[in-house]
């Protein structure tokens, strides 16, 4: 079984025209206070469109597509908290009697307990939430091909831990567990193996081949994870990515990511994502010729050159519920 080809170059860059963002010094100016009204909205950090409900908390993970649990130092993604908030706020020193994080704690155990949403550790190694309409487009970026067998191509070629191959599996063989149970089947319990444990659950998060799936009272605090093999939680998951490929599921997570954050520089994307610059370069120039992002839109008092939602660029700050 092959490996997945890497994100497509063309043949040869073409920078777009000027409307369309090219690089240049006449591009568009933007100033801060717009792009904060744009965040605002797209994040909901507005008093009259805080989340207060279940059901308003899902559909602001399907609107935004992905987003961090909380905000996160040098990430700019819309998060769970603010939305919840409805505001810019700081987390409370006083964590037991926050009506805000007790409905945040709650909400982000609901969604993936009830298949609603994916829950784990990914952006930057940083709590996330996906929507399912959006989880094809990131599997479909991994090293996975939907086999339960993958991660053996994986483990021999040295990009799968020891750690993370035992833990993966005693879920093939045992089905989903919870961390209490899931330490001492991978042989992995007690505090020794605590560290070598958890980095493994990240690990295969990071990777999309373990899943959240619940939550269970088995261990000594009464509250731990349920995990699962993601292809199991959504048997559907391999097939959808498969139809979308490579170079479908690039292009709909930038789009969805610029949609949120209205702008963002080369090198911030590929931080986020994890690709190489010169990809994400190619793959603006093809957008930008699309007309749906603009290149070289100029922030007052910043001298970076940055990407841009068309819409912001072109100074029509409405924002609508689609990345296009």
């Amino acid at each position: 079984m092959g490996r997945r080809p890497p994100l497509p170059r063309s043949a040869g860059i073409t920078h777009s025209s000027p409307r369309h963002g090219a690089v240049s010094e006449a591009g568009p100016v933007l100033l801060p206070e717009q792009i904060d009204r744009w965040r605002n909205r797209r994040y909901h950090r507005q008093a009259d469109l805080r989340l207060r409900s279940l059901p308003q908390a899902l559909d602001f993970v399907n609107d935004v597509g992905f987003c961090l649990l909380f905000p996160a130092r040098g990430i700019e993604l819309p998060t769970f908290w603010e939305a919840i908030c409805g505001e810019a706020r700081p987390l409370p020193r006083r964590h037991h009697n926050d009506p805000e994080l007790h409905s945040l704690w709650r909400w982000k155990d609901e969604l993936p307990s009830q298949g609603l949403a994916f829950y784990g550790k990914l952006l930057r190694k940083r709590p996330t939430l996906i929507s399912l309409e959006l989880l094809p487009h990131f599997y479909a970026l991994s090293e996975n091909y939907g086999d339960l067998s993958d991660y053996l191509l994986e483990y021999e070629d040295g990009k799968l831990s020891e750690e993370a191959k035992r833990v993966y599996e005693a879920l093939l063989e045992h089905g989903a567990q919870p961390t209490s149970h899931l330490r001492r089947q991978a042989g992995l319990a007690g505090k020794a193996n605590a560290a070598r444990f958890d980095r493994a659950i990240l690990e295969l998060q990071l990777g999309f081949k373990i899943a959240k799936t619940g939550i269970s009272d088995a261990n000594a605090w009464r509250y731990c994870y349920v995990y699962d093999l993601l292809p199991r939680r959504w048997p559907e998951l391999p097939s959808r990515a498969a139809a979308i490929g490579t170079k479908e599921a690039v292009r709909t997570v930038l789009l969805t990511h610029l949609h949120n954050v209205g702008v963002a520089r080369v090198e911030d994307v590929s931080r986020l994502f994890g690709w190489e610059p010169s990809r994400v370069d190619t793959l603006c120039d093809s957008i930008a010729r699309d007309g749906r992002l603009w290149r070289g839109v100029r922030v007052e008092g910043q001298s970076d050159a940055y990407l841009a939602h068309a819409s912001l660029a072109q100074g029509d700050e409405r924002v609508s519920s689609e990345p296009t």
